[in-house]
């Protein structure tokens, strides 16, 4: 295709001004301040801390404050890198050691209550210590909660005794998964019903927060998930990369994620024999970690195609643009489990689609508003093993569809970016807090109409 334009070796710019870039015009709204409060921040991997993480890279100066551990609540482990991170951050980060505790196997209700009296009520204390010390000191007045299940109590908490207000942003998955009783549903319901205000990152949990946890639709506000272009972009493949993994003269899927069930990775690999009888020489590159790994490496071995899939393991932030450059297609073909457990929206398409990818994914839960079908990558059925062969096949080897998809989804990851999304939610917070934009016109409108956001060609 003559007009492609994915050729570009820089970072996508704007003109708007971020905590990274102090020359840049700015809306003129620096009284609101809110503290977000999570479990899963950087360095920690995941969606959601890549979401809370551009938050607050894009808002005004000081505006948002982060409140994240600096040991892993799963394993009890410090943090690799976080003093470094926090460091190089250009926004307020504080650390605590634990926000949730640390997850404990109890043998009975009375082992619960024991743990809960000595382990957990001790933490719920000291974090809400800093909490009210932090809101306090920092003059905040919105607080907003990551995760709803361990966090929102600081939240009923903050709202009652702290007077501030309360956000609880929502995924998905959190929502959307059966849970073993009646009282955690219940909670999760009150946890909603409590807050002033509750964020969707997709249609999907916007719906499914009305629906299932009864969410008053003028409390909902939707913010998709956006992507950060000045770290997501088009880069030459890097020769140490291709050597590192062998790949050399191969075609590359790439998948990026936690390796859990839903991802559709286990798929994926049982569609690698139809896709190697199209194309032999595709490699199978899996970058992430987690319970289903052993899973996923059992089945290369049972459909012979060991040779054909590198298990990465985790990549450091630095190399993940790297790694997406280096492939042909992405892929995550994701599904809705028995217990619906689903994908919230699948920020990964859009950070594959920014590397100038075409991507396949699952039409499932969220993933149907990140992968527009035949535009920026293809959907298909994630618990069809075919559909998701064929899907993959034809990618790599219409090279007309794939420079199709490729410049495609490159236009709408430009078009979702990360600096919009967090002009949506500092807007929200500014409402809340009763802060009024003082511009003359909204952050929003000015992003709509195009004056915030001028890419640099």
């Amino acid at each position: 295709m003559e007009n492609m334009v994915i050729t570009t070796k820089q970072p996508y710019k704007s003109t708007m001004i971020t905590s990274n870039h102090p020359t840049r015009r700015t809306p003129r709204l620096q009284s609101m301040k809110c503290l977000l409060i999570t479990s899963i921040f950087p360095p920690i991997h995941g969606g959601s801390a890549v979401v809370y993480e551009n938050a607050a890279r894009f808002n005004p100066p000081a505006s948002l404050h982060i409140l994240a551990p600096w040991r892993h609540y799963q394993d009890g482990k410090v943090l690799e890198g976080w003093k470094e991170f926090d460091k190089n951050a250009r926004y307020p980060v504080h650390r605590t050691e634990l926000i949730r505790p640390p997850i404990i196997k109890t043998k009975s209700i009375f082992h619960s209550l024991w743990v809960f009296l000595t382990i957990d009520l001790k933490i719920r204390l000291k974090v809400f210590r800093k909490v009210a010390h932090l809101v306090h000191r920092e003059n905040i007045k919105v607080i907003c909660i990551g995760e709803l299940e361990s966090a929102s109590w600081i939240g009923i908490w903050a709202k009652r005794w702290l007077g501030c207000k309360v956000i609880n942003y929502i995924h998905g998955e959190e929502i959307t998964s059966d849970v073993p009783y009646r009282f955690f549903k219940n909670r999760r319901q009150k946890y909603l019903h409590a807050a002033d205000a509750v964020i969707a990152v997709s249609d999907f949990t916007r719906q499914a927060l009305i629906t299932q946890m009864g969410v008053n639709p003028d409390k909902i506000t939707l913010i998709k998930n956006g992507v950060n272009l000045d770290a997501f972009y088009i880069k030459e493949k890097r020769q140490d990369l291709l050597d590192r993994y062998q790949l050399n003269g191969k075609k590359i899927i790439l998948s990026v994620g936690r390796l859990v069930a839903r991802k559709g990775f286990d798929h994926t690999i049982k569609a690698l024999p139809e896709i190697l009888e199209q194309c032999p020489n595709a490699m199978y590159l899996l970058i992430g970690a987690g319970e289903q790994q052993q899973e996923l490496e059992q089945l290369t071995q049972e459909y012979g195609v060991k040779e054909h899939v590198i298990f990465a393991g985790k990549v450091s932030e630095d190399e993940l643009t790297d790694h997406y450059n280096l492939c042909d297609v992405f892929v995550m073909p994701n599904r809705e489990l028995a217990n619906h457990d689903t994908e919230g929206f699948g920020l990964v398409f859009l950070e594959a689609n920014a590397c100038g990818k075409a991507v396949v994914g699952g039409r499932a839960g969220g993933a149907v508003e990140a992968v527009r079908d035949g535009q920026n990558g293809l959907l298909v059925n994630g618990d069809n093993i075919e559909e998701i062969s064929q899907a993959i096949s034809r990618i790599l080897t219409d090279d007309e569809l794939r420079e199709k998809i490729e410049y495609q989804g490159l236009e709408i990851a430009k078009a979702s970016s990360s600096e919009t999304r967090a002009h949506l939610f500092y807007e929200l917070c500014s409402t809340l807090s009763g802060q009024e934009d003082t511009t003359g016109q909204s952050a929003t409108n000015a992003i709509l109409s195009g004056q915030l956001i001028k890419p640099d060609r």
